[in-house]
């Protein structure tokens, strides 16, 4: 489920994590693997909240139903427990089984939560504006996000709930947002639709970040010194260490990761300092890379398989 560009994140936290404390590799590779799983089971918790929050509205649309609430009723039915999405969570046999795993149970303790959020969303404009709209799966894809984008990841008091319960999760937030949003936008309506089950795609992005880890560690003597002489206005000290961590993952791609095409780790990097570095940043480390790239290159020490030349 994590993807390359959340692994580069993450191995550039641990790194940095490294330079401020100087931990050992050893527990920096395991507070990788563990940050990685949080990271997953944040993702899964939002599912489990859409899961839930169906639940909570069909629980109460039999209540309003018999006081004779009839356009509330309808309104429930209509918009909630016909969606095809909601629907899917509420009958996915991998998501409890997931729960259980991981021994979920944020939302069975909190929740008032899911019955304030219910309440909000019943109570808004919104949610009457919808009733018009036809029960199409474009129009239930679009209900479902908006919900995601007005009641949960603009709402203070989830954000502020998510700090209380887990610390690490508010250094994802913006990263799982568009992450699950992003799941919401491919949803198919199909059964090609799956919950992802394992925290990595595959063995091997989980090979990548530690190997990526290791090496920037391994190199980082040599490291210095390369872009030292592509610096040379600039002492390393002055760098600032994101960037400078940021520079050095990129060489090591361009050196030791044979299948990653040079472009590819060039517009990650620079994409990734824009979001958790300064302004010029970008620009500032895209310059070096490129010059330490061309001296690499004719040196011979840029070595890339049919995959990576692409």
């Amino acid at each position: 489920m994590i993807n390359r560009r959340h692994l580069r994140i993450k191995v550039m936290q641990i790194l940095y994590s490294h330079h401020a404390a100087n931990s050992k590799p050893k527990e920096l590779l395991k507070i990788l693997e563990e940050r990685s799983l949080k990271f997953y089971l944040f993702f899964i918790t939002y599912l489990l909240l859409f899961r839930d929050l169906k639940t909570e509205f069909s629980v109460k649309e039999k209540i309003v139903s018999k006081k004779n609430f009839n356009n509330n009723s309808k309104l429930i039915r209509h918009l909630v427990l016909k969606n095809q999405f909601l629907s899917f969570l509420s009958k996915s046999k991998t998501l409890e089984k997931i729960k259980i795993k991981y021994n979920i149970r944020i939302w069975d303790e909190n929740h008032h939560l899911i019955e304030r959020l219910f309440k909000k969303i019943l109570e808004s404009k919104f949610f009457n504006e919808f009733s018009n709209k036809e029960n199409s799966i474009d129009e239930q894809r679009v209900f479902v996000i908006s919900i995601f984008k007005k009641y949960i990841i603009n709402d203070d008091s989830i954000y502020q709930f998510f700090e209380d319960t887990e610390l690490g999760w508010v250094d994802d937030f913006p990263l799982i947002n568009s992450l699950f949003l992003n799941y919401l936008k491919l949803f198919t309506f199909t059964k090609a639709d799956k919950i992802p089950i394992k925290v990595y795609g595959d063995k091997e992005d989980k090979e990548y970040a530690n190997k990526l880890f290791k090496i920037v560690l391994q190199n980082d003597d040599e490291l210095n010194t390369l872009i030292e002489k592509f610096t040379p206005d600039w002492e390393n000290e002055r760098i600032a260490n994101l960037d400078l961590i940021t520079i050095k993952m990129c060489i090591c791609e361009f050196m030791y990761f044979p299948s990653i095409p040079v472009r590819v780790s060039m517009n990650e990097y620079v994409e990734i300092s824009k979001d958790y570095s300064s302004p010029e940043s970008g620009k500032f480390i895209n310059g070096v890379v490129n010059n330490i790239l061309k001296d690499l290159t004719n040196k011979n020490l840029v070595e890339k398989n049919e995959r990576g030349s692409q």
